[in-house]
């Protein structure tokens, strides 16, 4: 669960990490009564869970009152990725020497927590990454002994280059992953983090995603539970019980099992075209799971093809058969199928005479999929 960026700095500030003098604007006049309180020059900054917002016109800085007045009205008109504005938080300006970039996330390569930064802050550290590795710092944590104070040290060092700042430093370090830790988080992040004038560090950005899958034992954050806005396909299919995301490719997949469903994605991928979704079926599957799967996918106007890829085990091909059968005659969207395993002689024989053009070898149905996408 992803949080906003004031409701992360409001955790933020139980720990006594110092971010900007800030009030949520629900308003357009909310957000000028703010302004006048917290002082020009101030920051106006949208709150929606999706990146981008300067580039989307989201950040905003204003001088005085004239211009809180206008830039109120356009923020809270903005939708950014779609999604509509409706809170503004009004964010007193901070003078910044330096600007750096600092997260805790989970390393899986190394199955740990680790710490990220860099001297350069408030750029997408994806981009950084790929562009300039070496400006990306990173510290493995030790998830039963956690941060130790060397490591913070060092970390000082290579980014300020002298260690006139340890003390300080390290203990926001130690912050940082308690926060991670404690709230059993995906991701903490501080982007920009900056080193003020007078030379203390200032949150002035935060994220946060937590671990779903802990979060009953986060009673105190099941409010902001339903505060993530799905589209409504994403939506219909977690009343579904499906694993569903959405993406922004042309083949439409319906896959059983999390792993093959990413070698599917994969090979989507490596053979020219992008997938259009990630849905997971998931084991047991019968006759009336695939058509409620399939009556979703054709929800997507942007699936050119649906690839089912099913590796029969405790789901029985039949019934994956069957499902397909029911409602291939309510759509025009071709369909590649490459059902393995069990009963998948009833299958085939269920599936021979219709539009679904059945392929047994995984790859080459993929193929398939990805070379009718790219005609159409």
């Amino acid at each position: 669960m992803k949080l906003f960026e004031y409701q992360a700095k409001e955790i933020f500030r139980r720990f006594n990490i110092f971010t900007p003098k800030e009030k949520l604007a629900n308003n357009e006049y909310e957000a000028m009564i703010f302004a006048k309180e917290i002082g020009f020059p101030c920051i106006f900054k949208a709150q929606v869970l999706v990146g981008g917002r300067g580039k989307a016109g989201g950040i905003k800085k204003i001088e005085n009152e004239n211009e809180a007045k206008k830039l109120a009205k356009e923020i809270f008109s903005l939708k950014i990725k779609d999604i509509p504005v409706e809170k503004v938080l009004v964010s007193s300006f901070v003078d910044i020497k330096k600007e750096l970039y600092l997260s805790v996330t989970i390393d899986r390569q190394e199955k740990s927590p680790i710490i990220i930064a860099s001297k350069e802050g408030g750029i997408e550290i994806e981009e950084l990454a790929r562009e300039r590795p070496e400006s990306i710092l990173k510290i493995n944590i030790d998830p039963l002994l956690g941060l130790k104070n060397y490591q913070a040290r060092n970390l000082c060092l290579d980014l300020f280059g002298d260690l006139s700042l340890v003390n300080q430093f390290s203990e926001l370090l130690q912050k940082l992953t308690t926060i991670f830790f404690l709230y059993e988080a995906q991701l903490v992040e501080i982007n920009p983090l900056a080193l003020t004038s007078d030379n203390n560090f200032c949150a002035i950005d935060a994220k946060m995603i937590i671990d779903d899958n802990a979060l009953f034992r986060h009673p105190e954050l099941k409010t902001y539970e339903k505060q993530e806005i799905r589209n409504k396909i994403e939506e219909e299919a977690k009343t579904l019980g499906f694993s569903y995301i959405k993406l922004e490719g042309k083949v439409g997949c319906i896959v059983n099992g999390a792993g093959l469903a990413m070698a599917t994605l994969d090979l989507i991928k490596k053979y020219g075209e992008n997938p259009a979704n990630f849905l997971d079926i998931g084991g047991s599957t019968n006759k009336e799971r695939i058509e409620k799967a399939l009556r979703l996918l054709i929800q997507d106007k942007d699936i050119k093809v649906i690839l089912v890829n099913i590796f029969g085990g405790i789901t029985r091909c039949d019934d994956v058969a069957q499902g397909l059968l029911s409602v291939i005659k309510e759509i025009d969207i071709p369909i590649v199928a490459r059902l393995i395993g069990t009963n998948q002689d009833k299958a085939y024989e269920i599936l021979k005479d219709t539009k679904v053009i059945l392929i047994d070898d995984m790859k080459e149905a993929i193929k398939k999929a990805v070379e009718i996408a790219v005609k159409l």
